[in-house]
């Protein structure tokens, strides 16, 4: 064999021997970056002998890497091995993460509804404003947040603890998806078709989804009230049925409520539930003719009732919101004029007392008439209002109820500048959760 071939054949198996070197340590490196995660770790020796040895992170290192991450990112670590997953679940994760603890400002979450597109975006709450200025407003830019809620969006619950719920209407079924607009999250409940109802009943109208949280045993839980059309054993015009989901369970469990009852359908766009120290509150027609405020009891999972009529003398119509006030149960009424709006303060749900506010309205392009709904009360005592139906740009109003001052701020959203008009959801007092679903 001449010089040179013996020169070819000894490059070529040079090359060969450094790409088999090459995916050899590739392959060490894919199992030692997998194996110690989990404390188990495994190379093989050139000879083909599997050395074990004992290299793993401390948990404590994995909870500080953890809690450099970003919410989303944190989501994600969830799929690297069972001990990231586990730790990521854990009850006490704020109190093991305390730089991602709910300890920021309330923030202010925004979902902007166009087509079949639902955006949402947040920003802080309380803003370098001076609230004695009457003409004080500013203009901020909103952070958003991508995530995918799928199609047939009709509602959308209001935020418990950074989760939210979604009502989506299909042809033939209805369903609910939990989502954390922050980490990209999302949960589908089992859907509820016309096929698996009985024969003899039949859907009127819509499934309703309301979502609430129990504080105590920490669970999210999502109640679905069915209206159906009754048969003849039941020997009424319709009736309904109550189930509950527990999220993580990914089950309807069937409920029994002695007082036929279901939620009204003339509220505004937001108006399906509260849920307030683990109560979810909802209005609702008692009867057929009787409007109350239902209180359900989200752990015990036990409905209550507060009377409405003949207490305040005022039906709950389209126009009238349910807030946070000060921790207790608000409801906004205005008047056929929208020229003032009175609020009513549950202040005891057994003996059914109220306590009654009445305020003139902050501005008159600020009426019930223009689709104006309160998002929420926040701390300085402002109520927080804004337009359910709107254009670019999107606006908030902050109403000091003591002071009757107004102020505006201006968010600049940019995705909403090539379309004319759009739907809004606003909530205050939105709290980032670090809890994984």
């Amino acid at each position: 064999m001449s010089s040179w071939l013996k020169g070819v054949y000894k490059s070529k198996r040079n090359g060969d021997a450094e790409v088999l070197m090459a995916q050899r340590k590739q392959s060490n490196w894919s199992m030692i970056s997998a194996d110690n995660l989990s404390g188990s770790n495994k190379r093989s020796s050139i000879s083909g002998q599997e050395t074990r040895y004992s290299v793993s992170i401390p948990v404590d290192v994995i909870i500080n890497i953890l809690s450099r991450l970003p919410l989303k990112s944190i989501a994600q670590s969830r799929c690297v091995c069972k001990l990231w997953s586990s730790i990521a679940r854990r009850p006490n994760y704020n109190l093991l993460f305390p730089a991602k603890s709910p300890d920021d400002p309330p923030r202010i979450l925004f979902a902007f509804k166009v087509g079949s597109s639902l955006f949402f975006y947040s920003s802080p709450q309380h803003h370098q404003n001076n609230p004695d200025n009457n003409n004080n407003s500013s203009a901020i830019v909103a952070t958003r947040h991508d995530i995918n809620l799928g199609s047939d969006l009709q509602q959308l619950c209001r935020p418990v603890r950074g989760l939210v719920c979604s009502q989506h209407i299909g042809k033939n079924c209805s369903w609910a998806v939990v989502s954390n607009p922050i980490t990209g999250e999302i949960v589908t409940t089992p859907k509820l078709t016309i096929e698996g109802i009985h024969l003899k009943e039949r859907v009127r109208g819509k499934a309703d989804y309301c979502f609430g949280y129990d504080p105590i045993d920490k669970q999210f839980k999502v109640l679905r009230i069915t209206r159906l059309c009754g048969s003849p054993e039941h020997k009424i015009s319709f009736y309904a049925k109550y189930h509950v989901l527990t999220l993580g369970t990914g089950a309807w469990r069937k409920l029994q409520c002695s007082t036929l009852h279901y939620p009204l359908d003339e509220n505004g766009i937001c108006e399906n539930g509260i849920c307030i120290n683990g109560v979810l509150f909802y209005p609702a027609l008692v009867k057929h003719r009787k409007h109350m405020i239902v209180c359900f009891d989200v752990r015990s999972e036990k409905f209550g009732f507060v009377s409405v009529d003949d207490v305040l003398g005022l039906p709950i119509h389209r126009y009238s919101v349910l807030i946070n006030y000060n921790g207790k149960l608000g409801v906004n009424f205005c008047d056929a004029a929208c020229k003032h709006f009175e609020l009513w303060v549950l202040e005891d749900a057994t003996k059914h007392t109220w306590s009654k506010r009445v305020y003139v309205s902050p501005h008159a392009s600020l009426n019930w008439d223009n689709y104006v709904r309160p998002a929420g009360m926040i701390g300085s005592g402002e109520i927080v209002l804004y337009r359910m139906y709107t254009h670019n740009p999107f606006n908030i109003f902050y109403y000091n109820l003591d002071k009757k001052i107004i102020r505006r701020v201006t968010f600049e959203v940019p995705v909403l500048e090539k379309f004319d008009h759009f739907g809004a959801f606003t909530f205050a007092n939105y709290v980032e959760d670090v809890k994984l679903m």
